[in-house]
């Protein structure tokens, strides 16, 4: 069988795709974790395509746009479950090669065989598993639906020749079923914003349950616990998340590491360089960073005191993007240089808009409705 997804065509592999496996799986981050030995040699892959890639159910995950299989995605019978699965259950196992991670891609490929799987096999109930430590496979299974079930230790992992803790997670038919017309809007407000402000977006996502998230944190670390909190506690519900964040909430959301949650994002004058702005306000109170560092706070009368503390995280914890993004700039923005945004947008390929005479926020009716028109007309794109 061949499926296809958005961005994806699942199909069954062929000898002829060994370059391409050996291209991904060469690499020690992508086998080992999941339990299979890097690939040595094209010709090493091609007998991996004819002795386990050529099992039924098993497909080459490949961009729709060239049909060359970036990376692999299996249902796994009852008698070769990781577990003991019962005779209408269903284990999955999948991988993707490096450049592709953190772009949804695999989740995607998950949906799809999660709905062959109910649909037209007859499963009742899906498993998948992950070994310690495997953040990411544990991230893609929260995404789509699957909670925690139970771990097993002292399991051997044969091709790798050791001993693991592999935890499961389980999914039933009817969760699946409740989970599939779900979708979120997750509206992230700036500094001095409010959650209500969400109500605005409502109007632009028909089908999309709104919801505005109330923060606490007021700092880069603090919000990366509650934030990644949050969107773990709402993918139980829902199988799509879209995500429309402002100014310093844009930030805090990147710095969260929610990539691999977010199907989607609209960002509204975001801060993507951080640790500029605050070089450019030590500048502004005539200070140094030197002196910041002795004095470790200095309070300024235009902002938020400057933090030694704060700074430093900043530097020590670089952000990294993945989620397709369209950004709302002002060409006005005191906070943030169309340098900056355009540097932001190079190295992360989001989409940019920028409203002339727009300022950092958009508040008046002019900048309100261009905001709307631009919201409305990429809403329209991507439905």
């Amino acid at each position: 069988m061949i499926f296809e997804t958005e961005r994806l065509i699942l199909r069954p592999w062929k000898e002829d795709d060994a370059t391409s496996l050996y291209k991904y799986a060469k690499d020690p981050r992508v086998g080992p974790i999941a339990g299979w030995p890097v690939h040595t040699s094209v010709e090493n892959s091609r007998e991996i395509i004819k002795s386990v890639l050529s099992a039924d159910e098993t497909y080459a995950v490949c961009l729709k746009e060239d049909n060359v299989p970036i990376g692999s995605i299996g249902l796994i019978p009852p008698a070769q479950s990781h577990t003991e699965a019962a005779d209408e259950e269903i284990e999955i196992g999948y991988w993707i090669g490096v450049p592709f991670w953190g772009r949804g891609l695999i989740p995607e490929a998950v949906r799809e065989l999660q709905k062959h799987a109910f649909l037209d096999l007859g499963c009742n109930a899906m498993w998948c598993g992950y070994y310690d430590g495997n953040e990411r496979s544990k991230r893609c299974q929260e995404k789509c639906g699957f909670t925690y079930h139970h771990t097993e230790e002292n399991k051997p992992c044969v091709l790798m020749g050791d001993v693991r803790t592999e935890h499961f997670t389980y999914l039933t038919k009817e969760q699946w079923k409740n989970n599939q017309d779900k979708k979120l809007v997750l509206y992230i407000h700036g500094k001095g914003g409010s959650a209500i402000e969400s109500e605005h977006y409502r109007q632009f996502f028909e089908g999309f349950d709104v919801y505005g998230f109330d923060y606490k944190s007021e700092n880069p670390w603090d919000a990366k616990e509650e934030f990644l909190a949050k969107i773990k506690e709402v993918t139980k519900t829902y199988s799509k998340i879209v995500l429309v964040a402002g100014s310093i909430g844009a930030y805090f959301s990147m710095n969260a590491e929610i990539c691999d949650y977010i199907e989607k994002a609209y960002f509204i004058s975001p801060i993507v360089n951080l640790e500029r702005l605050i070089v450019d306000m030590i500048s502004r109170a005539g200070t140094t960073e030197g002196e910041l560092e002795d004095r470790k706070v200095i309070p300024v009368g235009f902002g938020d005191d400057l933090s030694w503390e704060y700074l430093q995280y900043v530097r020590n914890h670089r952000i990294s993007w993945n989620v397709p993004t369209e950004i709302l700039y002002g060409s006005n923005d005191n906070l943030q240089s169309i340098d900056t945004m355009n540097d932001f947008v190079q190295k992360t390929g989001a989409g940019l808009t920028v409203m002339e005479g727009g300022e950092h926020w958009f508040h008046t009716e002019e900048q309100m409705r261009f905001l709307d028109k631009w919201m409305q007309e990429l809403r329209n794109e991507h439905i």
